[in-house]
């Protein structure tokens, strides 16, 4: 019987581990006042959308929409990337706060997905708070995520993928695909260890500059720089620049500056390292030859391959579902309307910019068709678009001392990151209006 117990109690210990974030079946805010629950539960709500990589306007919208719906008129909401300030006003003049610290996040579009479907139902339902918490922990048992080899294989056709988009050879491919393939092992390992996101950085961008030249030396790819590129959308803050961007156009100043301080670290990282790593690999191995330029590949050669990186991203951010082909769909139309753009003459802003039109319009179609968050669409679909050859050269202008270089190409590239956030911002307020003024047209209508 003791031995009974001892493994009965290993294993409860074992499932508690394994499942840290369940909540108890009784939540301590059962017995407190209904308002206080409310609050409680929209923000435990809001606060797993943040874990899972949400927009800022989405998780204050999220708390916003649930208090609303429960019949209370005064609510504000205050979300930066690391934080949920929730407010409530009651009918009797109390206000009532709460603050929920978030400590680390990832991006995850299934929880995305599942948590806004929640939302939804939570606000067309009105369940009482109970029923509400345990909607709320089945949605959180049921969020899907990839096991390790698929991670491994996202990490690989991210590099691989981009190798070839960026023009590399199928030898620049493949050795883009396992420079990718260690930057996953390392940032796995990095996780593991709770290393900080500057130091992580650093250490992936070390191994990515020195594997591909070392790759180049023993003929695996010739080309360094263009495995370099294609790997290193993996570190490329892109969208979180884009992201930063936009909150700080849309008006929510604080969380784009805390975006921007992010992208400004991982930049410094992502200069130490990959200078580090590929002057000490050129240093041993000097026999590393660089391709004349990259090869100049058609439109539609250059959208399936970029349909392999996206297809990667996706995997790697949890999209799950039969959406995903159509989420796919949309990294071909953005290439597909950046190239013709600049084939046209159009400056490469002005082209990233209608780009990144076409892109947020599909994903904000395909979102009111599939009743979907727009963000797996618009995540896929601007994946192309990230400036991954940009950001390398003004890295590598950097390394060798060429800062006047260095700075033209630093502002090309902002200029072509703030185009691609200026065009979702333009297509997502503009829907965001439209729904606005959906809404006062039907409640008039009821009224009437």
């Amino acid at each position: 019987m003791k031995k009974q117990s001892k493994h009965a109690s290993r294993r409860s210990i074992l499932e508690a581990k394994q499942h840290p974030a369940a909540e108890p079946e009784t939540s301590h805010t059962e017995g407190r006042p209904f308002h206080e629950q409310l609050l409680e539960f929209a923000v435990s709500l809001a606060n797993k959308l943040q874990a899972c990589g949400a927009e800022t306007y989405r998780v204050e919208d999220t708390i916003t929409r649930i208090v609303e719906a429960y019949g209370v008129e005064r609510v504000d909401a205050f979300v930066i990337p690391s934080a949920i300030m929730a407010s409530l006003e009651t009918d009797d003049g109390q206000i009532l706060t709460k603050i929920r610290r978030l400590k680390s996040g990832e991006t995850l579009l299934d929880g995305i997905e599942r948590y806004s479907s929640l939302c939804r139902r939570i606000c067309a339902e009105k369940p009482d708070i109970p029923t509400a918490r345990k909607l709320l922990r089945e949605t959180e048992r049921s969020v899907c995520h990839y096991n390790l080899v698929i991670y491994y294989l996202a990490a690989f056709l991210i590099g691989g993928g981009f190798g070839w988009f960026f023009g590399g050879g199928p030898l620049e491919a493949l050795a883009a695909g396992i420079c990718g393939l260690s930057i996953g092992l390392t940032q796995r390992f990095m996780g593991h260890l709770h290393a900080n996101t500057f130091f992580s950085s650093f250490v992936s961008s070390f191994i990515l500059g020195f594997l591909a030249n070392a790759l180049a030396a023993i003929g695996v790819g010739k080309n360094a720089d263009i495995t370099v590129i294609g790997a290193i959308m993996l570190l490329v803050p892109g969208f979180l620049f884009t992201n930063s961007l936009r909150d700080v156009i849309y008006g929510d100043t604080m969380s784009g500056l805390n975006r921007l301080v992010q992208v400004a670290i991982i930049a410094v990282a992502l200069v130490i390292g990959t200078s580090a790593g590929v002057s000490l690999a050129r240093g041993i191995f000097s026999s590393t030859v660089l391709a004349e330029a990259p090869y100049p590949y058609s439109i539609s050669l250059q959208c399936v391959a970029g349909l392999i990186g996206t297809l990667g991203f996706g995997l790697m951010f949890n999209m799950h579902g039969r959406g995903i082909p159509f989420a796919l769909l949309g990294s071909v139309i953005s290439w597909v309307v950046c190239s013709v753009s600049m084939r046209e003459g159009m400056s490469e802003p002005v082209a990233y910019l209608f780009a990144a039109v076409a892109s947020a319009l599909y994903a904000e179609i395909m979102a009111r068709i599939r009743k979907f968050p727009a963000t797996s669409y618009l995540m896929c679909a601007l994946v192309p678009l990230i400036p991954g050859s940009g950001i390398y050269y003004t890295v590598d202008f950097i390394r060798r001392g060429m800062l006047s270089e260095a700075y033209d190409k630093g502002m090309a590239t902002a200029m072509v990151a703030g185009a691609v956030a200026i065009g979702v911002l333009l297509v997502s307020t503009a829907f965001r209006m439209w729904s606005v003024w959906l809404h006062k047209r039907r409640s008039q209508r009821k009224h009437a």
